[in-house]
């Protein structure tokens, strides 16, 4: 009598197979997905800066007879309240306003701790971007020449500072990968620098700057660094 030979798998086979391949995944899904979620991320401040960017150039060619001082952009929050109302699509300019500034998480990590800290723009105005992105901008201050008789000390020239969370409340709440800083120059141009331009010096001394800013990113709560590194390195999140 002729014998059949059954071709297959035994159920140990399978199962060692399966354990193989949920190591494999266990180890590799990770960081598929925190690759994902830094692209994703980096799309949204991408789109952020473009269109900061095209608003600042708008206000440059509506008021460039006004000294940047004395725009909206600088002096006092009303100003900042003016600046978005007229060149952005707010889903509610009062509603961040106040006090918790409901329209950024709570509070925020650096990179590299897994301590966090509050955040709040009371020196500033905030809102709630209509791509849900949150931006809050302290107002730019000229720069004010001593006056000893009236006791007034000359203080520099200050920069409108943007801090831009670019996915709102939503996670991860990590300076460097949805919150970052940066600021507004009188030339209406966007840079991580934080000093007046003229204290700045030439190309030279701001890549200097943007480098040691770069460095300090992953240690930075609110992403202070992290928009000059990217910027450098062409768009990338290498950090």
């Amino acid at each position: 009598m002729k014998s059949e030979a059954y071709l297959g798998f035994t159920v140990s086979e399978i199962m060692i197979a399966m354990t193989i391949v949920g190591v494999i995944a266990a180890m590799t899904v990770p960081a598929v997905i925190a690759r994902y979620q830094q692209q994703s991320m980096l799309a949204l401040l991408k789109k952020n800066y473009v269109e900061l960017q095209e608003n600042l150039l708008l206000v440059y060619a509506d008021n460039f007879k006004i000294n940047f001082y004395n725009s909206t952009l600088a002096k006092n929050t009303n100003n900042i309240k003016n600046f978005f109302n007229t060149y952005y699509t707010v889903s509610n300019i009062n509603l961040c306003k106040d006090g918790a500034q409901p329209c950024f998480a709570d509070s925020y990590r650096s990179i590299n701790s897994a301590a966090r800290s509050a955040f709040n723009c009371d020196e500033g105005y905030s809102v709630l971007l209509k791509g849900g992105g949150a931006m809050c901008i302290i107002p730019a201050q000229a720069a004010i020449e001593a006056d000893a008789d009236a006791g007034v000390t000359a203080e520099d020239a200050v920069p409108a500072h943007v801090y831009l969370d670019v996915n709102g409340q939503e996670k991860p709440n990590i300076g460097g990968r949805d919150m970052f800083s940066f600021y507004i120059y009188d030339y209406h141009t966007i840079d991580d620098l934080g000093e007046a331009v003229d204290e700045i010096g030439d190309d030279s001394n701001k890549s200097t700057l943007r480098n040691q800013r770069g460095t300090n990113c992953a240690n930075s709560v609110l992403g202070e660094g992290c928009f000059a590194k990217i910027f450098s390195d062409d768009w990338k999140m290498n950090y």
